[in-house]
């Protein structure tokens, strides 16, 4: 009977190495960073609708195989410290959940991940045609997440727009995100007018030694800045005869981005992402110097975008003072550490002070490899944090994530 027993599990894969989430379309920025950022974009919304609704009514356009499924039922109440609720919206909630995706490889996945889920459905169907589910009961959120919209033109997508604003209920939230034009990762895209069709590659899933021009697939995507995107909501509005307001406006992955490690768009290659996905591994150590920003390649679009740039500047200032603490610290020079807290702005100083008392409290921590558990993943998270309160969105991240409500 034991035998059996650990035959079959071995062939369910339960044996199988782990590889943790150093690699891949799911790494460990895209699980503790991105998605987070996405959660943190949405759940407002969601936490308002269901103030008033028993249930709401989700509508995914380019789920995959039902990634938004898992990313909208795993968001944290908004007190995690003094409330006893679990996830804010949970399966039960969720009434209906219809996924629409190109890939008939991808909903037949889904299908296959959600066949116990009455509430769950999955359609194939182009956006390019229209909203598809135009005959279906409104819906009480229209959602699309990691950039599965910017592949429409930007005709295609302000028509689109206004079919869900058209289709949408009194209250309901549209959430969706672009790709931002003004990225550190694609400085050849800066200078480009008006939302502008450019190759774009999932290159960065290949091994960094397999990373070329010849081996990548590229494919047209279109770029779009924060004052475009508001524009398309007008003008969507507009067209649909709806009040729409537009909620949030949000710049994501400026610096973590999957091309900040690459070599597609710019010259410049970092390793910024693998060093930042170590910070939230527990059983790796990332290397601090690495994190340094050098943003000096980005003087060739010194003239375009002062917003954006203004934006990014400020950004990586506050980030390599975080490194900068990081390393004055491990190297026990706390005449540095005071000076980095000192010349930081109130909220960065405050992140500053934590971190120095985190890593000079390390033996209250029993933990097997302090940095690994405790340090790195809080140095990560105050990165993180700082990009989430940079402000309105201007699209200067790898995605700018809009949140619009139908009045």
């Amino acid at each position: 009977m034991k035998t059996e027993f650990y035959e079959t599990a071995v062939q369910l894969g339960f044996y199988g190495l782990e590889r943790g989430g150093l690699r891949g379309k799911k790494d460990n920025v895209r699980k503790y960073w991105e998605d987070t950022v996405v959660k943190l974009a949405v759940k407002p919304e969601i936490e308002r609708m269901l103030e008033t609704r028993s249930g709401l009514r989700v509508v995914d356009l380019g789920c995959g195989s039902g990634e938004g499924y898992e990313l909208l039922t795993h968001l944290p109440p908004s007190s995690p410290v003094h409330s006893s609720r679990g996830h804010v919206l949970r399966p039960e909630h969720i009434t209906a959940y219809h996924g629409v995706d190109l890939s008939p490889a991808m909903i037949e996945q889904g299908r296959k991940n959600y066949s116990g889920i009455p509430s769950v459905g999955f359609e194939v169907a182009d956006l390019n045609a229209g909203f598809p589910l135009r005959h279906e009961e409104p819906y009480d959120l229209y959602f699309s997440s990691y950039c599965s919209l910017p592949h429409l033109t930007p005709e295609r997508l302000e028509a689109l727009l206004a079919e869900m604003f058209q289709h949408a209920k009194p209250g309901a939230t549209v959430c969706f995100d672009l790709f931002g034009r003004h990225c550190p990762a694609w400085p050849d895209r800066w200078a480009a007018p008006l939302p502008s069709p450019h190759n774009y590659t999932m290159g960065y899933l290949l091994d960094p030694s397999e990373q070329t021009l010849e081996r990548a697939e590229f494919f047209q995507v279109w770029f779009w800045t924060g004052a475009e995107a508001r524009a398309l909501v007008a003008a969507a509005a507009a067209r649909a005869g709806r009040a729409v307001t537009l909620v949030e406006i949000r710049d994501r992955s400026l610096f973590i981005g999957r091309h900040m490690d690459t070599a597609f768009f710019k010259d410049q290659r970092f390793t910024l992402r693998e060093q930042v996905n170590r910070l939230f591994d527990r059983d790796h150590r990332g290397q601090v110097p690495e994190l340094t920003l050098d943003l000096a390649y980005l003087d060739s679009v010194r003239a375009h975008a002062p917003e954006a740039r203004a934006r990014i500047q400020a950004y990586a200032a506050e980030w390599n003072a975080v490194v900068g603490t990081l390393h004055s610290l491990m190297h026990g020079r706390n005449a540095e550490v005071a000076r980095w807290i000192e010349t930081s702005p109130p909220r960065v100083a405050e992140e500053l002070k934590m971190l120095a008392w985190l890593l000079r409290n390390a033996e209250r921590f029993p933990v097997v490899d302090f940095w690994a558990s405790v340090m790195g993943p809080q140095v990560a998270c105050v990165l993180r944090n700082l990009e989430t309160t940079l402000g309105d969105g201007v699209g200067c991240g790898h995605s700018l994530i809009v949140v619009a409500r139908v009045e």
